[in-house]
């Protein structure tokens, strides 16, 4: 994963050079290189709230003051009555869509849309993909877009009952074995290899501007290994396998309708969202003591709960809330 040093900037408020925030990153366990001033990562498995560039500013809050300066759609969005069927939803804890209309194409992207290519030197494909793309590597949250004109609803969520031909929108064909969880359209023809890539047959171009935007949370289960199994390099797959947050959708839909009401007028918007499962919050006792005695340390309670703090855990009551994104805290000495 890359990310530009100049993107870290925008959103760090106080002093900061390169080599201070690269030491700093390695002191997080964030291991990296530095290549004419852009960050590539190698981050472990059990950090993929870490696979973007909030989740390592999340991180950095430790060490600077970090602010939020990007936009979100804060208008009132009717629901939709686009039509879909969860039929695995023990798999799929949650899932949202959202419709939006918009009146013309641009043809120019501009601030943080526009950084995103001209500083990774990333290919543009069309206006919707490029905001999917972007919005995945801004927040962490994979999602993916649908022109609404080559929809045939209802859309099903389901296990595949048996082998067919799958042609990606990568121009690649596959054959999906029975059982691989995918999305089906009303006369069962898969749409999308669910969390891995979507289908040629209903992916937008650069004329598109009617789409249904998906936002999922998958069960990392169904997702890996099958990128290696069907020879697909899919970045959607590297970051459902590490486990996403589910309770991001409405800021990540607000986000990517932000960026659209930029650079362009929006005609319509629909949104659905279905939760089958809630997240199990986690609590844990906050016992310094045994903090300090598995660090061999003499952190007072001040510090400690500051830097829990600032890492997006909060205390009460003596007890340690795991915020919904770190999937990788379940005990005392993963807080330590």
């Amino acid at each position: 994963m890359k990310i530009p040093f100049s993107h870290f900037l925008k959103y760090i408020d106080s002093d900061v050079n390169i080599n201070q925030l690269s030491e700093n990153l390695f002191q997080l366990g964030h291991e990296h290189e530095v290549h004419n001033q852009i960050f590539d990562f190698e981050l472990t498995p059990n950090r993929g709230d870490c696979l973007s560039l909030r989740g390592l500013l999340r991180d950095i809050n430790l060490f600077y003051e970090i602010s939020n300066k990007d936009k979100l759609f804060e208008k009132d969005i009717k629901d939709s009555s686009f039509k879909f069927i969860n039929d695995s939803k023990g798999f799929c804890n949650k899932i949202s869509f959202i419709r939006i209309d918009i009146d013309e194409v641009p043809k120019n992207y501009k601030d943080s849309l526009n950084d995103y290519f001209n500083d990774l030197d990333n290919k543009k494909i069309n206006f919707f993909t490029d905001i999917s793309n972007y919005i995945s590597y801004e927040t962490g949250q994979p999602t993916h877009c649908y022109d609404f004109s080559r929809i045939n609803e209802p859309i099903s969520l389901k296990f595949q009952e048996e082998g067919s031909v799958f042609e990606t929108l990568l121009d690649k064909k596959i054959n999906i074995d029975k059982g691989d969880l995918v999305f089906v359209d009303a006369n069962q023809e898969v749409i999308n290899l669910a969390g891995i890539i979507g289908g040629k047959n209903t992916a937008c171009n650069l004329n598109t501007k009617s789409v249904i935007v998906e936002c999922a949370s998958f069960d990392p289960e169904v997702i890996v290994g099958r990128q290696i199994k069907y020879d697909i390099n899919s970045e959607a797959a590297h970051k459902f396998e590490r486990g996403v947050d589910q309770n991001c959708h409405d800021f990540v839909m607000r986000r990517f309708l932000a960026l659209v009401d930029d650079h362009c007028g929006i005609v319509n918007i629909e949104s659905l969202s279905e939760t089958y499962k809630k997240k199990q919050e986690i609590f844990i006792d906050y016992d310094l003591e045994k903090i300090n005695k598995i660090l061999g340390t003499k952190v007072d309670q001040d510090l400690c709960s500051n830097y829990l703090e600032k890492l997006g855990f909060s205390i009460k009551d003596n007890k340690i809330k795991v915020p919904s994104f770190r999937n990788d805290i379940n005990s005392l000495n993963d807080i330590s």
